[in-house]
């Protein structure tokens, strides 16, 4: 089975980056892809608890993250060091992640056939 990881790593709303990649992940899964995501940078605000967007602004995304497991998006991996640069820590997250540190990226970045980062 090939495998995809999406690296994510603008904040949510600043670009159509975010809800990009999400789409594509969706749709990656929905066709058989197993497919991982990656928050690295500002990227970690994408999954961030209590995001409400002004209306003229994009559509909101906590809905679809929360709804990963729907369509087998089990490999979720979130930077330490961007957390704790960020003041956050992963009780500030919507969703369930794998906390993995700076070291660990490049092997997580192996374990995927095609890398995508938005």
């Amino acid at each position: 089975m090939r495998s995809t990881l999406f690296i994510n790593t603008k904040a949510p709303y600043s670009t159509q980056a975010a809800k990009e990649s999400l789409d594509a992940s969706l749709a990656s899964a929905a066709f058989g892809v197993e497919v991982g995501l990656l928050f690295l940078g500002d990227g970690v605000y994408q999954i961030l608890k209590g995001q409400n967007p002004a209306p003229d602004l994009l559509k909101r995304t906590a809905p679809i993250f929360q709804s990963l497991q729907l369509y087998d998006i089990s490999k979720v991996y979130v930077c330490e060091e961007d957390l704790v640069e960020r003041g956050l820590k992963s009780s500030d997250l919507l969703i369930d992640v794998s906390i993995i540190s700076n070291g660990e990226v490049p092997s997580v970045l192996t374990t995927f056939d095609h890398l995508l980062t938005f």
